[in-house]
Parts: structure tokens; sequence; C-alpha cells
């Protein structure tokens, strides 16, 4: 029988498997000729690969698009959607839909609230609680709000947090690859959305 890895080597590799997700991740030609990425470039590409380590409950169609809802009409919004525009996930087309209307969310197989959303994600969180919808977002509370993934930045790096019982709720079935990459939240028994 094998032993466990030892803590040490189990770190690099995570270390070494996030870097190499970073690096896979699709770039708008743009940002691949000027040899930089903004930080929406680098978290389209991780909203992207979500949708390949998240498993959606149910079978739609091959033709039926994945929707992101990006609830920015702005930069963020016309940057993630430049990023991510014309792409096939899983074999079925990426439709990127950017919305300053929360409501629109409803729509979303996926839907990513930025900094610039005003107000608190709470509601709109509470909303969606218990459908099978990906919500990501970037705020300090995101994940105590229900959220299932949040971007943070840690030694001038974007990474991400996963709440699994928010997923879970949601019947989204998260991929053990990725959840090894994340920061893994836990919720407290008293967290009410």
């Amino acid at each position: 029988m094998r032993s466990p890895l030892p803590p040490v080597v189990t770190a690099v590799l995570c270390q070494a498997l996030l870097l190499l997700f970073s690096l896979l991740l699709p770039a708008p030609p743009a940002a691949r000729a000027a040899g930089s990425f903004a930080e929406y470039e680098v978290k389209a590409g991780f909203l992207f690969n979500f949708f390949n380590f998240i498993t959606l409950p149910g079978g739609a169609p091959p033709s039926h698009p994945l929707v992101l809802v990006v609830l920015d009409t702005g930069p963020v919004g016309a940057t993630i959607a430049e990023a991510l525009g014309n792409e096939t996930v899983l074999g079925r087309p990426l439709k990127v839909l950017r919305s300053h209307n929360p409501e629109d969310a409803q729509k979303a197989d996926m839907v990513f609230i930025p900094a610039t959303f005003p107000g608190k994600p709470a509601s709109l969180l509470s909303a969606l609680s218990g459908r099978p919808v990906i919500t990501v977002g970037e705020s300090p509370d995101f994940l105590s709000a229900g959220g299932i993934i949040n971007f943070v930045r840690q030694d001038n790096k974007i990474r991400f947090e996963i709440n699994p019982q928010a997923a879970q709720r949601s019947g989204l079935k998260i991929s053990s690859q990725l959840l090894r990459l994340a920061i893994i939240r836990a919720e407290s028994r008293n967290t009410t959305p």
C-alpha cells in the first residue's frame, strides 16, 4: 500500500497545477499580441475553465449554449465578453450576456458579480440559492452571502475560493481537481444568506 504524499510535496503539486491551470487560460488576440494580461482577462479565463470543472445538473442538448451573465455593462463586462466571444465549452457554444439587470441572472448557467455591481449581492444570491447556477464574485463577503466561487488576491496573484456547501445546494458537482486548486471556505452552521 502506498503512503500518502508528504504535505510539502502535495503543496508543490497544487501550486504546479495552479500554474498550469492559469497558463491554459484563453486570452484575447490583443492580449496575446501584447504579451500581458489585464486582471479581467485572467478572470475571464478562470470563468471559462470553471465550466470545464463544474458539472451542471440535467442534460442540455449540445446545441444549447452555456450562458454566462456578467452583471456589468462597462469595461469589466466588455473585457470578459471580448475575451470569451465565440468560445465553445464542452462542445457547446458559450454566450456572454452583459447586463445591469440582476433578473438576467435567472437565465444563466454562470453569473459573475463583479465588485462594480451596485449594492450587495446577498439578495441576488438568495434568489439564486438552490438553482443550478454557478455564482462567481469578487467581494470579501461573497461566500458568506451564499456565493459559490470568489476571486481573491493572494501574494499578488489572482486565486479563488470555493464554498462546496453552496455548490451542493445548487446541485453542482465540482471536480476534485478544481477543489485542490481552490481555497476551501466551509460555511459555519450559523451562516444565513
